[in-house]
């Protein structure tokens, strides 16, 4: 009995030490779901604060949280990890170095307001502030000092544009303010900075489509920036896009504006016409049903009358007075149809304007459907742009995924396009672009779609094609592209393009497919260039 009860007293302890143990795991899988999930939100986080600056990190990152998102052992994804480190450490040198080149750009910048004169007083004593500020420690202080240091030069451009006061300084005297040095008598100038900003902004006015004044000014602009323009113009010309921009959007909001507003007011107008209308209706229709009744009544009086009247001057006295009854009854009727014959003369008139306006809607929902168009198509060009690809590559990607058609993405780079820029202006390079956007959708099929990327980049998608010979569309293209016989200033110019190209594979997502495609048209340009590199 007492072995019994030791028995017993071991197995209560056991459970006991059993269910302690329970505990502490339960606690552990807890702990590792939450650093799981804390896991993904600290990558989601780090996607969106990395965002933009490298496409092979974004790639990296995204293809990590589609990982994590499966739930696989933590110990798999130690290449991935080790992966994005090395990225992340390469992209902390490049921030240094960008940092330690924006550093020097506002000290060359500094250096040169130094020598600048006819600034206002208050302007001065901000500018001997802004020199004697310390150095910011990260790029978003250094952003903010670059943008205080081109509103200095705002300023400088305006005091420049008056006659009476001289940009910079052509004496050696000092100015009043002792800490204001001479001006430097060879300060370098950054002339592939100037030449980048200059080209970025015609490439970004050729995304804009803005109608009437503000498309002409901008395009004007653009002409100018093709042209070339003065380091001292430039700044002024990026304040004048941006204003042109503000001046666009609010023109189209006025528009949308206007539009709804005269939409309100028919709708307006349509809805209290039918309203009095309705009401008009419904007390003809009661006061119709009345004047029946009572016609009715009069008519039953009448017969009850010759039923109870023997003599005809009784009769007549009688049945004299129901007919008068009767007549103003009728005339009650007259007012009646009268009433109705302008009621139907409103709904007319009310049916017209619902015609116009339906006509008027129809009108806009096609300048919608135009202007949505538009949107999505790339101005130069006027093949689709960046914004229309994310949304087909979003379309063809869930086709892929649902029905296992084969499809395939590539990506199309002109050949040594910088040189045409160079050799023969941006307008040559302009219509080098239109041409060979022009000649790649022509040699495409209608269900196929092309976008410009970027620059002298495009995207192709070719769905439901012959995985065993996507190679030869491609290479239709690349030799279509090679026999345009190209003419710039009477020299014939020849113009490839390389491609790189790859088709979704299982447990691919769209950042997967780029990734290989880039890498394809890597080793397509780093291998001779005007061919096609599959991955």
């Amino acid at each position: 009995m007492n072995d019994i009860a030791a028995v017993a007293g071991q197995l209560a302890r056991l459970r006991e030490s059993l269910q302690q143990k329970q505990l502490e795991l339960d606690g552990i899988v807890s702990f590792s779901d939450t650093e799981r999930a804390r896991s993904i939100q600290f990558i989601a986080k780090l996607m969106q604060a990395c965002r933009g600056h490298d496409r092979e990190l974004d790639n990296k990152l995204a293809k990590l949280k589609q990982k994590l998102d499966g739930n696989p052992p933590l110990s798999s994804l130690d290449a991935d990890l080790a992966i994005i480190e090395k990225l992340l450490q390469q992209h902390g040198n490049a921030l240094e170095e960008s940092i330690s080149l924006t550093k020097s750009a506002i000290e060359l910048g500094s250096k040169q307001l130094k020598a600048i004169k006819g600034f206002p007083e208050d302007t001065r004593k901000s500018l001997k502030e802004f020199l004697a500020s310390p150095d910011g420690y990260g790029i978003g202080d250094h952003q903010k000092k670059v943008i205080r240091l081109l509103e200095f030069y705002q300023q400088a451009i305006k005091i420049q544009l008056l006659p009476s006061q001289p940009l910079l300084a052509q004496s050696s005297q000092p100015e009043a303010v002792t800490d204001l040095a001479a001006p430097e008598p060879d300060a370098p100038f950054d002339v592939k900075i100037h030449a980048h900003i200059a080209d970025e902004l015609q490439r970004l006015i050729t995304e804009l489509d803005f109608a009437g004044a503000v498309g002409e000014s901008l395009a004007d602009i653009r002409r100018q920036l093709l042209n070339g323009i003065t380091p001292p113009l430039l700044a002024e010309i990026c304040l004048q896009v941006i204003e042109l921009i503000i001046e666009g959007t609010r023109e189209e909001r006025k528009a949308s504006q206007a539009f709804l507003s005269t939409l309100n007011e028919s709708l307006s107008a349509v809805h209290f016409s039918f309203t009095e209308s309705l009401d008009e209706g419904r007390a003809l229709q009661s006061a119709t049903l009345d004047t029946r009744k009572a016609i009715d009544q009069e008519l039953k009086a009448i017969d009850h009358t010759l039923a109870s009247h023997d003599t005809l001057c009784d009769l007549k006295e009688a049945i004299s007075g129901h007919m008068g009854a009767i007549s103003l009854l009728l005339q009650d009727r007259e007012a009646m149809a009268a009433r109705e014959r302008h009621l139907l003369t409103r709904l007319s008139t009310m049916e017209a304007k619902l015609r116009l306006m339906k006509e008027e809607t129809a009108e806009y929902k096609k300048r919608l459907t135009i202007q949505k168009h538009k949107l999505f198509l790339d101005s130069l060009t006027q093949v689709h742009n960046r914004a229309a690809l994310d949304e087909r590559l979003e379309l063809e990607y869930k086709r892929w995924l649902r029905y296992g058609t084969p499809l395939c993405l590539a990506i199309i780079d002109i050949d040594h396009f910088k040189n045409i820029n160079d050799n023969y202006g941006h307008m040559a390079g302009d219509k080098a672009l239109k041409v060979v956007a022009k000649a790649l959708q022509g040699a495409l099929r209608d269900t196929d779609f092309i976008a410009r990327f970027g620059g002298e980049e495009f995207v192709v998608l070719l769905p439901n094609i012959n995985p065993d010979k996507y190679q030869k569309p491609l290479e239709t293209l690349r030799q279509t592209i090679k026999s345009i016989p190209f003419r710039f200033r009477d020299a014939r110019v020849e113009i490839t393009i390389s491609i790189g190209a790859t088709l979704f594979r299982e447990g691919d997502h769209t950042t997967d497919a780029f990734e290989r495609a880039d890498k394809a048209l890597y080793s397509s340009k780093h291998s001779g260039r005007d061919q096609v590199n599959l991955a």
